[in-house]
Order: C-alpha cells, then structure tokens, then sequence
C-alpha cells in the first residue's frame, strides 16, 4: 500500500511539473514583444555630410538634386529637435486618389529584388529619404524615356528612413500609412519617373512572399489585395497595361 502511495505522489509531481512547463511556454509566447516595424535603412547625420563634400561631381550633382525634394520638411534640422523627440511621422496625402493597383498612375510598373538599401538626409538637414536598389525581373509597363531593362539595377526612393544623431541616437523618420522594402526580398513596385534625379518614386507597391501578395503600404486600397495569389495578382495588372489609357482628365477625377 505505501509503495502504491509513493508511486501516486511521483506521479502527481511529475503531472504538475509537466503542466507548469507548458503553461509557461504558453505564457512566455503570448508576452513575447512583437516585431517593431521596419522604418527603412540608417544613415549617419555627421557622416552624410562629409561624404557629399568628396563625392564625385557628378554623383554629387545627382545626390543634391535628389535631395531637394525633401528641403523644409521637419520644423528644423533634425540634430536641433528637442531632445525628447525620438521621431517624426510626417502625414501627408500622398495616398489620396490612390487605388490598389495604379498602373495609370506610375511611370512604370516592374517586380524585382531590392539587393541594397541606404538613406540620406536632405541638404537643408530637415528631411530623410531612403533608396532600394531593384534588380528588375519583369516589366509590366515601361516608361519610353526610363531606358530600364531586365537583368538590370534601377532605383526607387521614398520619403522616411533612420537618422543616428550623437551619442548614437536613433531618430525614426516617417511617412503617415507608408511602409519601406526590405532588402532580399521580391517586390512589385509601381513607380513614378523622376528626370531630374535619374531614379524613380515608389507609388506603392506588394512584397511577393510565398506566392502571395503582401501590401507594402498600410492603406485601404491595397488592402483588398492581401492575400492574392501572385501571378494572379500580375495577370491583373497586365490586363490593365494592354487596356487602352483614359484620358489625363479622367484619371485625374477618378477616385
């Protein structure tokens, strides 16, 4: 009888230490912190200024158009912000008017792997944008004076990206609703051609994981795409490349 009392009081310990295990697993998964959101490549607030000062003329020329676009951003230069400001979302209306897939919209229209990254600050020290280069893999729709080709590197821009101030500082610059590409993974992108700076916008755009699509931008538009099968997805954009193209005055009413 007593060796049957001992065998039941093992057992009961061990049930409860096996219980115990799970239930902090358990506990342990659900208070895991979530994945901070990606908010773009990081860029050296003293560094990018001395690098411009011996950059190449021409490179140098190109960099100081580019950034132009983003003079009179913040308030002030970003290194002067108050010390307790540790970002700045700028909400813009960029996404106004904007439907799910706006081939009429962009310049051109390609899928390819963003292979490097990096940001910059404006020349005025106010604004922050980051470049992807794209490999490109397919043209959907090619602008006539973009001169892209397969195989070949392009690049994207967008507004937003990490300043490292000092005492390293990270300072998260970005965009209301707008999400930034990761290297080494497979996107579609719908772009905007900027002449002056030689590269192109992002518009918006969807990672293609796994054979889905997943939105780029945090907006209601692309949101009825999550999910889709990829070449689905790029069926329904190629319908709308042979479409016949409305008139500028319609595209610009149409919402």
């Amino acid at each position: 009888m007593k060796s049957f009392a001992a065998a039941a009081l093992v057992g009961l310990f061990f049930g409860v230490a096996v219980i115990y295990m799970v239930h902090t697993d358990a506990a342990t998964s659900v208070q895991e912190k979530p994945i901070k959101k990606y908010v773009g490549p990081i860029v050296d607030y003293d560094q990018e200024f001395q690098t411009a000062v011996v950059a190449d003329p021409k490179e140098r020329e190109l960099r100081a158009a580019r950034g132009r676009r983003y003079n009179k951003k913040a308030p002030q230069p970003l290194a002067e912000l108050p010390p307790n400001w540790v970002g700045y979302d700028t909400g813009t209306d960029w996404y106004i008017g904007l439907i799910g897939l706006p081939v009429d919209q962009s310049d051109a229209v390609i899928t390819g792997e963003v292979v490097a990254s990096e940001a910059h600050i404006s020349p005025d020290k106010t604004g922050v944008y980051s470049e992807f280069s794209i490999r490109v893999d397919q043209l959907l729709k090619n602008h006539l004076d973009s001169g892209l080709k397969l195989g070949e590197v392009t690049v994207g821009e967008r507004e937003g990206g990490v300043v490292r101030l000092q005492g390293d500082r990270l300072f998260e610059y970005t965009v209301y609703n707008q999400g930034m590409p990761r290297v080494g993974q497979r996107y579609l992108f719908f772009l905007s051609r900027n002449k002056e700076g030689e590269d192109y916008s992002i518009v918006t755009g969807y990672e293609l994981r796994q054979g889905e699509a997943v939105p780029l931008d945090d907006i209601k538009a692309s949101a009825i795409f999550k999910g889709t099968d990829e070449q689905e997805l790029l069926n329904k954009v190629r319908e709308q490349t042979h479409r016949p193209a409305r008139p500028a005055k319609e595209r610009k009413e149409k919402k």
